[in-house]
């Protein structure tokens, strides 16, 4: 009986995420909060100490137009400290503002994508620049990220050509070359198609921690292409990597979406 009532809790919740209701935010700062700042989605978990470096690397950005960081908390006992460490912070360079939601509960990576709808319900059209908590990017990311931005493609730096035999059986790619997967840590998309409820609703939910196949998938379904994004990232903390315990799923996945 609670299992029933906690699963049908989390489906309520995902109803009023899908229609722009957000949980209180529970912090924002900003010197701007319209304009042209490159907008930035991102979900934290498990890594509390990673905040400060993101803010600094966002904030050493090369970017004209600014960046505004839109964070969703999946780690309810790490906010405190989240929020902390976001009072603390000065901005000095690139990083115009930040907003972050305390998730209800763990959603996984695809909660980051309930603030690009948010965003796009409210009139957003431009593009949308993801990335994990895991990673460093060099202080031109977001610039070159704007640079090769198209509206029809997921460009990504975590891309690879697949051959004949499953998942697992990819290279990586070159930028101009074949790409058939486009991871969404470090990718530019267009925000348009989180405009579109059934990325929500369609993801199987036996594969709902999958959002990164899910896209692929889905945005082929909508004639986008896929892209190899020239940018250089560095991966930390691979012991709170959840990547090994989704191999098995992720070849059932492919197989689910490829039938």
């Amino acid at each position: 009986m609670r299992e029933r009532l906690k699963a049908g809790a989390k489906r309520l919740i995902k109803r009023q995420l899908l229609a722009g209701r957000f949980p209180a935010r529970s912090f924002s700062f900003g010197r701007t909060r319209s304009g042209d700042a490159a907008v930035v989605v991102m979900c934290l978990w498990n890594r509390p100490s990673r905040l400060i470096d993101i803010l600094d690397l966002l904030d050493a950005q090369e970017s004209t137009s600014g960046v505004r960081l839109y964070l969703w908390n999946n780690s309810r006992a790490d906010h405190a400290g989240h929020l902390a460490t976001l009072r603390r912070y000065s901005p000095r360079g690139a990083l115009v503002g930040v907003d972050i939601v305390r998730s209800p509960f763990n959603l996984g990576a695809i909660a980051r994508f309930y603030w690009a709808r948010h965003l796009v319900l409210r009139g957003y059209t431009g593009p949308v620049i993801v990335l994990d908590d895991d990673q460093n990017v060099t202080p031109q990311f977001v610039a070159t990220a704007l640079e090769h931005y198209r509206p029809d493609t997921l460009t990504a730096w975590w891309a690879f050509a697949v051959g004949d035999g499953g998942y697992w059986d990819r290279e990586h790619a070159v930028p101009g070359g074949r790409v058939d997967y486009a991871g969404t840590g470090g990718m530019v998309c267009n925000s348009a198609i989180f405009g579109d409820s059934a990325f929500f609703t369609g993801i199987p939910e036996k594969f709902w921690m999958l959002d990164d196949m899910w896209l692929n998938h889905f945005a082929g379904l909508k004639g986008y292409g896929l892209a190899k994004l020239p940018v250089e990232i560095e991966f930390v903390m691979h012991d709170t990597n959840q990547f090994h315990t989704q191999i098995y799923l992720k070849e059932e996945f492919h197989e689910y979406l490829s039938s």
